[in-house]
């Protein structure tokens, strides 16, 4: 209103000088002023009292609002017009602007966070980072919620209602965030989430329960999009990290299993062959000497095959050994297992089922030898004196598989899933002897023969181990006419 009271007299001092349809751009001045200072609402009603004043002061009869000659009518009509079109413009421009300028001041503070976030090396800078954000472009503190490698969900920031911590939980697992919780009023959850999986949830409550705006909305959207962004590059830096450890590690223990069992394997083998000569000697020894030899010659045995186990363990997982495939019958590779067995079980408790008409499969002889007889070991160690042991090799699809299956007291629930890992044994400090290599040495040899092998209860009690492995196409015999040729007399 004072914009367009100032028109009137500047208008007057221009008057002598202009004529009236002149003097209307100066209350078009005023318009645009009010436009551009306050906006919309302003700008329209400086628009229709730029009309009244005009009328009243310039058009005759002045100080009234009649209009003395018609074409002053179109006169107003077009100022009119035009000053609403120009206050919208000019309102919608500013808007606009400031807008732009709005914007820009996000997309600075968003840099300065994510420039933040990339030199952040652990989860509680992330967290520190995050929270400073918030408390200084909303004036409140962020409840902070983050995954550990375990991939449990724990408060990091913050403290939570139960409501609040149940909806941040769902967020996290995947439900749609960027949506209000009816238990907390005015609160927002969002999901920090990563380019594979959600690394978290950030909440946040609104100052008194205001409402949220649309770009408040956004805005906090994307600040967790980053904030989960940089969450997976730690994630996965720790995961990489850990990864490298247990390699190195892995390497150090096979580097001196390898050392140990290679030192260790000559006295073993000595040691043995001495026992098993000390019955031969003269004089000869008493029953209970005899007896006594015949023990440690057993335990020598014992350790040299543990000492075998580490050292094709070792050579296996550092690739020095190379497998002699050739392809082999089933049945003789079974044969040869239960003969190197037979002194710990006895013929009477081993029952071969081979299914006739089995094709040949590639393999190393010698290393399927070693699974096999490895199995038939376990099975002799723990299960009773009395237990019966059944083998079978039957044809399965395009593939082979060979089962040992006892009748002992079967596989213990609780490591199942550890029955084929390094050094782990059927039971924590068990007096049965051994190391826990030998199921995983038969994985290893099974697995590099392209193959897999499977342990679990047998339907009729015990346990039952399988090893599935693949056929192959074998080369067509020779026909007869190609072995032995024809020889002139």
């Amino acid at each position: 209103m004072l914009l367009c009271l100032a028109a009137v007299p500047v208008a007057a001092v221009l008057a002598p000088v202009l004529d009236t349809a002149s003097l209307v751009l100066v209350f078009m001045l005023a318009v645009v002023g009010a436009a551009a200072v306050f906006g919309r609402g302003p700008a329209l009603l400086a628009a229709g009292l730029s009309v009244l004043l005009f009328n009243l002061a310039f058009v005759p009869p002045r100080l009234s609002l009649s209009v003395a000659d018609e074409r002053f009518v179109f006169t107003l009509a077009v100022m009119l017009i035009v000053g609403l079109i120009v206050g919208q413009l000019t309102a919608g421009l500013k808007a606009q602007a400031h807008a732009a300028g709005q914007r820009e001041r996000q997309v600075f503070s968003l840099y300065g966070i994510s420039r933040e976030l990339g030199q952040a090396l652990t989860v509680d800078q992330v967290a520190d980072i995050t929270e400073q954000f918030v408390r200084r472009h909303f004036g409140t503190p962020p409840v902070l919620w983050m995954r550990d490698l375990g991939g449990r969900l724990r408060l990091v920031r913050g403290t939570a209602a139960a409501g609040l911590a149940q909806r941040a939980q769902a967020v996290a697992d995947g439900h749609p965030g960027a949506t209000g919780d009816d238990t907390v009023p005015g609160a927002l959850v969002f999901p920090l989430q990563g380019t594979m999986a959600v690394r978290g949830a950030l909440a946040l409550a609104a100052p008194g329960a205001v409402a949220w705006s649309a770009e408040d909305r956004q805005w906090l959207e994307t600040c967790a999009a980053l904030v989960g962004s940089t969450l997976e590059r730690l994630h996965y830096i720790e995961v990489a990290q850990a990864s490298a450890v247990e390699v190195e590690g892995e390497r150090l223990r096979n580097s001196l299993l390898s050392a140990v069992s290679h030192d260790l394997r000559t006295p073993l083998a000595s040691l043995v062959g001495l026992s098993e000569s000390l019955p031969l000697t003269r004089p000869s020894l008493s029953p209970e000497q005899v007896e006594l030899a015949g023990a440690m010659a057993a335990t020598a045995r014992r350790m040299s095959a543990m000492v075998d186990n580490l050292l094709d363990m070792a050579r296996l997982e550092s690739g020095a050994v190379s497998l002699d495939f050739q392809w082999q019958p089933v049945e003789e590779v079974i044969g040869a297992s239960v003969a190197a067995t037979a002194q710990i079980l006895p013929r009477d408790r081993v029952c071969v089922e081979v299914e006739d008409h089995l094709p040949l499969v590639r393999l190393d002889a010698v290393l399927m030898e070693r699974v096999l007889v490895n199995l038939l070991e376990n099975a002799a160690k723990y299960t009773p004196p009395s237990a019966q042991v059944v083998i079978e090799a039957h044809r399965q699809g395009d593939a082979v598989e060979m089962v040992v299956r006892d009748t002992g007291p079967g596989l213990p629930p609780q490591r199942r899933g550890d029955l084929f890992r390094k050094f782990a044994r059927g039971e924590r400090e068990s007096a049965t002897p051994g190391v826990g290599l030998g199921l995983a040495l038969c994985r290893a040899i099974v697995e590099a023969h392209g193959g897999h092998i499977d342990a679990e209860d047998a339907p009729g009690g015990g346990a039952r181990f399988s090893i599935i492995l693949p056929l192959g196409q074998p080369p067509a015999m020779p026909a007869g006419d190609d072995v032995m040729p024809a020889v002139e007399s």
